[in-house]
């Protein structure tokens, strides 16, 4: 249970006979991948969080292996993205809250004009949003074909919120994909930081029409959020 891993390390720093667990690279290596599947990604390294204060010097390398330190990151990381991200099944259409907290912006995936194509989250989000959305987008003055990628907010209207965040995702025909498909999660975050927005559901890009298999681009999207958390301490 990683909640219990601070108090057991606490102890075991502070009894002598014990601290040649916290040198034993192999055993933080294995316990690593149990919990988090891999070792840390070599690109959070560069992002670290500020470091937490245990009650020891967890960081001193006469006491701690470099193994036992990252997960030690790790398992931060793991308490920062939970605590900032939620998992939720519904329909975006009807999601007015998240753990009862306001929503104030729906990010969605759309088609390269931003026009309602009446299938999936995009339909759900015009239908809520009202007959202004479908204006605003129409208007010749907005209108126009935006790259694979972008990420384009605009007013809500109708639809209980502040923003709406357009996402053009990519077709899994592309190449580079899952490439494409990350650079559009990170401008929908930069949209959502750029509006000042605090509480923002979004739906999955790309997994309907567009024909990404939905663990793939699970994975794609949790780890760019999480990059994104991390270099803009969110």
């Amino acid at each position: 249970d990683l909640s219990t891993f601070d108090a057991v390390l606490h102890f075991i720093q502070a009894i002598p006979e014990l601290q040649g667990y916290l040198q034993d690279g192999s055993l933080w290596s294995e316990l690593s991948v149990l919990h988090f599947k891999a070792q840390r990604d070599l690109e959070l390294r560069f992002l670290a969080l500020p470091t937490r204060d245990r009650g020891w010097d967890w960081t001193d390398r006469r006491r701690t292996c470099v193994e036992l330190q990252e997960f030690l990151q790790s398992k931060d990381e793991r308490t920062q993205f939970d605590e900032a991200v939620k998992i939720l099944q519904g329909d975006i259409g009807y999601i007015n809250d998240i753990e009862g907290r306001p929503l104030d912006g729906i990010a969605f995936p759309t088609n390269s004009h931003l026009t309602n194509h009446y299938v999936g989250a995009a339909q759900a989000v015009f239908r809520r949003a009202g007959r202004g959305l479908h204006d605003h987008v129409n208007d010749p003055s907005f209108r126009g074909r935006r790259p694979t990628g972008s990420a384009v907010a605009t007013p809500a209207f109708d639809a209980g919120v502040k923003k709406l965040i357009h996402c053009v995702g990519p077709r899994i025909t592309m190449p580079n994909c899952f490439e494409l498909l990350a650079t559009t999660y990170e401008n929908a975050m930069s949209a959502v930081l750029h509006e000042e927005l605090t509480c923002v559901t979004i739906a999955s890009i790309s997994t309907g029409s567009r024909g990404v298999p939905c663990d793939e681009a699970a994975q794609v999207a949790l780890r760019t959020i999480q990059k994104f958390l991390r270099a803009n301490h969110w």
